[in-house]
């Protein structure tokens, strides 16, 4: 009776269990393994209890939770395939550097086998596993990205740890090497190099396949002792309670793996102790598939009739005539049936796996209107396509069963005509609108009159409004908040008639304004800070003010949509996208392709874990009408449950030379939110767009953005994080937006998953 190989079949069987695994591990776990969730509300016989994580093993948690809330089996399902990886990745790292050394070593080469002795010496005094602790302990390989941390993670156990196995090929090879075959190789004339690949090679391949197997389960051992010692792929610094007065820095991995879970874990084996057993039994059943295997294939070589070392040496020779003549004997049909599985694999594997991140945001053929402002006609014909799109991509109503919510923007008007021209004794400066000057308040108006420079006048306490009388008075924003400037404006124009008033802006760039109140009392004017001090330079300076409005509707149109996620755990929780739908030119037409598009490519996504808010806002060419504020009043979804706030309103061209950007108000408090951020920092950097970061105020422990008040409506209002991005017109090495699209898509998917 022939005796079984019951290691080799039962390390088999674990392996291809581990390889599926890896492969396809949304089979085994259908929960995220990123999914933070510190507390759970609990409903047990109509009484509610309150549970903070680690949770234990329940329904809902197979394996229970790790201290972060965290499902510790989707973390293990899905740690499978970076851990695993790791582990073979270094047992090559160490085969590349101990074979050649060895194979040189055993022919006799001096520095060789002098190299391999002292780095065997050294290793053997100082243990290999102390010294990888200590230089991935270092603050310069801590908190690595995850592919920079791989890398170092083989280098360093590959530098630590191919002493030790090339000093046991190196003796290995000197055996081999005395055996009387190799001397009649050399009396015929070969060289070293044909003999080490055609007769050392072959008898030391058997070894090799089995030693590489046991190197595999050596290196996972290693990564599970140090991760004991806090040392894993992807460390970084968690601040755990800024609230308390101080940084509580926690080390944890954001990435699933093995032995981060044993380091993040260690501490609560007497609360939690199946943080720690469950992820060490991986560590266990993966450590016992490799030896087993490499055990079992030992067994299988080792074999009186084995013909190992016969085929390693027709394989190293490539002798063609010897595959062909073993695929004449192997039976054809089962030849052909094993070859067309192996196609059908590895196709799946391509169809499961390909994800299509580009995409032609052209594809839309909608024919929109010439320019679509809020009030228009034209603004209520494309919210209607618009809300007509989303109903086709499966986009449903958050509230009264409508995508379109109408908001009140009041009496507004839209400017047709504007100009702004500054008279100096020498030349007439005509001002470029929405660079120098925008209008916050104006009429039907055509006429001229003086500049009076108030920006040194204490306005609070005006002792004679008579100064004032018939001018434009100039006034620096920069000495006084908005409700101040309203307080002066009031109290001047209530004692005295002026024409207008000019405010300085506070920052370098001027938003171009295209709607406005109609006010015959007072023009107010928003100017540049170079325009004012032409302005301060000119004292008695004239300005000619031309403009003409027509009336808008009374309301905006905002439109809001849920493409619900499909994670029975955070399905609920929401990713809001913020898009704007007006423009006034023919880029502005091609944008709201764009926005359209984009949405319908997250909406084409499978499996997406969290739910997409859509909200295609009106206004956005205004700051007073912004859709914004309407939303922020009353926000249509729960708050507590959206993730991230991203504001894409300001992407304003399809060619671009700057990116306008900020995360701050995406805080490290708010773990989703924050990762998305340093997600769009990494990738931004990486495909070197230049970025202009938004400026803010910090105030109370948070960021307010100075440039514009909607970009802090979400945040301020509902506690919503909010990431922004923008595109800002530059004329030199012009970005192209469907690309800046390919990034925001593998962005928001990566953070989703």
């Amino acid at each position: 009776m022939k005796k079984k190989n019951l290691p080799l079949i039962l390390g088999s069987l674990i392996l291809i269990l581990i390889l599926t695994i890896m492969l396809f591990p949304e089979l085994f776990a259908t929960r995220s393994p990123y999914t933070i969730q510190h507390i759970r509300f609990l409903h047990d016989e109509g009484h509610l209890s309150v549970q903070r994580a680690p949770f234990s093993p329940d329904y809902d948690f197979m394996l229970g939770s790790d201290h972060l809330g965290r499902d510790i089996y989707s973390y293990i399902i899905y740690g499978t395939r970076l851990t695993i990886s790791l582990g073979v990745l270094i047992a090559l790292g160490q085969f590349l550097v101990a074979v050649p050394m060895a194979m040189v070593a055993g022919f006799g080469n001096r520095i060789a086998k002098s190299i391999i002795q002292q780095f065997n010496v050294v290793f053997s005094a100082i243990p290999a596993l102390l010294i990888a602790i200590i230089l991935l302990k270092l603050d310069y390989f801590i908190g690595l990205e995850k592919k920079q941390s791989i890398m170092s993670f083989i280098l360093i156990l590959t530098a630590v740890s191919w002493a030790r196995l090339s000093y046991l090929m190196m003796e290995r090879v000197e055996s081999i090497i005395k055996q009387p075959f190799i001397k009649g190789e050399i009396a015929i004339g070969k060289t070293h190099f044909r003999i080490a690949i055609e007769n050392v090679l072959p008898h030391l391949a058997p070894e090799l396949i089995v030693l590489f197997f046991m190197e595999i389960a050596r290196n996972l051992s290693t990564l599970m002792q140090l991760g004991i010692f806090a040392v894993f792929v992807g460390n970084l610094g968690l601040i755990n309670d800024p609230s308390a007065g101080f940084k509580l820095n926690t080390d944890i991995s954001f990435e699933p793996e093995w032995a981060s879970m044993l380091s993040t874990s260690r501490t609560l084996i007497s609360l939690a102790p199946w943080t720690v057993i469950y992820p060490a039994l991986a560590f266990f059943i993966s450590v016992l598939g490799f030896n087993l295997f490499g055990e079992g294939l030992r067994n299988l070589m080792q074999k009186k009739d084995s013909k190992a070392v016969f085929v390693f040496r027709k394989i190293v020779t490539l002798d063609f005539r010897f595959f062909y003549i073993l695929f004449k004997k192997i039976n054809k049909f089962g030849m052909t049936l094993s070859i067309g599985v192996c196609i059908l694999i590895i196709g799946l594997f391509s169809y499961l796996y390909h994800e299509d991140d580009g995409f032609r945001y052209d594809t839309i053929t909608n024919v929109f209107p010439e320019k679509t402002v809020i009030g228009t006609a034209e603004s209520e014909y494309v919210a209607g396509l618009i809300s007509e799109y989303m109903s086709q991509l499966g986009v449903e109503p958050l509230t009264n069963q409508s995508l379109l919510i109408p908001y009140d923007i009041g009496s507004s008007y839209l400017i047709e005509k504007q100009k702004l021209i500054l008279l100096t004794s020498n030349d007439n400066v005509q001002l470029n609108q929405g660079t120098d000057y925008a209008f916050l308040t104006t009429g039907n108006v055509s006429e001229s009159g003086t500049i009076y420079n108030a920006t040194r006048d204490d306005l609070f306490n005006i002792n004679d409004f008579s100064q004032y009388e018939n001018k434009y008075i100039l006034i620096d924003q920069i000495h006084y908040n908005d409700a101040a400037i309203q307080h002066i404006i009031a109290n001047i124009t209530a004692n005295t008639q002026i024409k207008g008033i000019i405010l300085v802006s506070r920052t370098q760039q001027i938003n171009p304004n295209y709607i406005v109140n109609s006010d015959d009392k007072k023009v107010v004017i928003l100017i540049s800070q170079e325009a004012s001090q032409t302005i301060k330079d000119n004292p008695g300076l004239e300005i000619s003010v031309d403009t003409t409005v027509k009336p808008l509707a009374s309301s905006g149109y905002n439109i809001v949509g849920i493409k619900r996620g499909t994670d029975p755990h955070i399905g609920e929780e929401a990713i809001v996208i913020g898009m704007n739908y007006n423009y006034l030119d023919e880029e502005g037409a091609e944008v709201l392709k764009f926005n359209l598009k984009l949405m319908e490519k997250f909406c084409s996504m499978d499996d997406q874990k969290r739910s997409i808010i859509f909200m295609f806002l009106d206004g956005t060419i205004n700051e007073k009408q912004n859709g914004i504020h309407a939303i922020a009043q009353d926000f249509p979804y729960v708050s507590q449950k959206v993730q991230v706030f991203l504001d894409l309103t300001s992407l304003m061209h399809t060619q671009f030379g700057e990116i306008e950007y900020s995360a701050a108000q995406a805080p490290l408090t708010r773990q989703f939110a924050w990762s998305m951020g340093h997600h769009f920092d990494i990738t931004l950097n990486q495909k070197k767009y230049p970025l202009k970061f938004l400026e803010t105020m910090y105030i109370d422990g948070s960021y307010y953005f100075t440039q514009r008040e909607s970009d802090n409506a979400l945040f301020w209002k509902e506690g919503i994080p909010t990431i922004i991005l923008g595109t800002l017109k530059k004329d030199i090495n012009p970005l192209q937006v469907k690309d800046l699209g390919n990034i925001i898509v593998e962005v928001v998917n990566k953070n989703n998953y």
